[in-house]
This record gives structure tokens, C-alpha cells and sequence, in this order.
């Protein structure tokens, strides 16, 4: 039987490395470091070759028992070298964990998505506290938003018109 690591436990197929572990008061503080390779450009999609900056993220994660965990995750800030790119910088994205503009991971935000969808917003809201996540009622309605139209949907649309006497 292999022995796991305290990332294949915490963030299994996640590339990220945990240095430290750290318990106070019912709250579990994971600190990580981001592993991936560099990231690609948003706009323009080239892959970064030069780092701007480091910085640390907090990202809420679902709890582990009846534990909250927050997790301290550094990211790093990558350079767009390509002139015709409107962005100069941006910041790598940690595929399975981190999202643009999130302040909880990409599976914390599956749970309560799947919570606001059975049972919407105060009934969820009263769920989630009791199972020790962190959302109100509206946060949990924001997360019912309709899906994106494509870019390939028809701009006019025709409708018939009938009328009886």
C-alpha cells in the first residue's frame, strides 16, 4: 500500500505543493504554492516566459470533517511579451482550484451551486450553516445564473404571426 501525501489528500490532481499546515480554533490553514507550468495569456492565449510578481490568494475550501478550510495559495503574475495583446499582465489560474475573480475554489463553488439548485436561496442558506460553509442567501442565488449564449447565436430572430378573428 503507497503511503499519500498531504496533497494527494487535500488537492488531488491539483498542481500545487503544501508548506505548511496550521490549526487554530476549528479552522484548518492550508498554505500552497502553485506548481503549474506558466500559464497562457488570456487575450491572446501565448504562454508566459517571464514572471512579474508573486502574490498570496485566500481561497475558501470545502471543510474537511468539521473543519473550515481556507487556503493561502501564492500565484504567481506573468508578463504578455506579445505587442499586439491589450494585457500586459495577468495572473495564472490553478486549474481544479483557483478561478478568475474567486475568493472560494472551483469545488466549494460546485457544492453550493448544487445546494442553491435543490433548494434555493434561504432553505440553502440554512444548510450550508449548519454544514459549515460560508454563504447567505444571495450569494447562493448569484451562483444560479443563466448560461453564457454562444457567440454563434442567430442576432434576429424571426416570430410568425397569428391572430384568430
Amino acid at each position: 500500500m503507497a503511503s499519500k501525501t498531504i496533497e494527494d489528500v487535500l488537492f488531488p490532481g491539483i498542481d500545487v505543493r503544501v508548506q505548511g499546515v496550521n490549526d487554530s480554533s476549528g479552522i484548518l490553514v492550508v498554505e500552497a504554492v502553485s506548481t503549474a507550468r506558466p500559464g497562457r495569456c488570456p487575450n491572446c492565449r501565448k504562454q508566459a516566459r517571464r514572471v512579474h510578481s508573486a502574490y498570496q490568494r485566500t481561497l475558501d475550501e470545502r471543510p474537511l470533517g468539521s473543519r473550515r478550510v481556507i487556503v493561502r495559495l501564492r500565484v504567481r503574475r506573468y508578463f504578455c511579451d506579445r505587442k499586439s495583446c491589450s494585457r500586459t499582465t495577468f495572473v495564472e489560474q490553478v486549474r481544479g482550484l483557483s478561478a478568475r475573480y474567486r475568493r472560494s475554489s472551483t469545488g466549494l463553488a460546485g457544492w453550493l451551486r448544487s445546494i442553491a439548485i435543490e433548494l434555493g436561496g434561504r432553505p440553502a442558506a440554512r444548510l450550508c450553516r449548519r454544514l459549515r460553509l460560508t454563504a447567505g442567501r444571495t450569494r447562493l442565488l448569484r451562483l444560479l445564473t443563466a448560461p453564457t449564449v454562444p457567440d454563434r447565436a442567430p442576432r434576429v430572430l424571426g416570430v410568425d404571426e397569428f391572430r384568430l378573428p
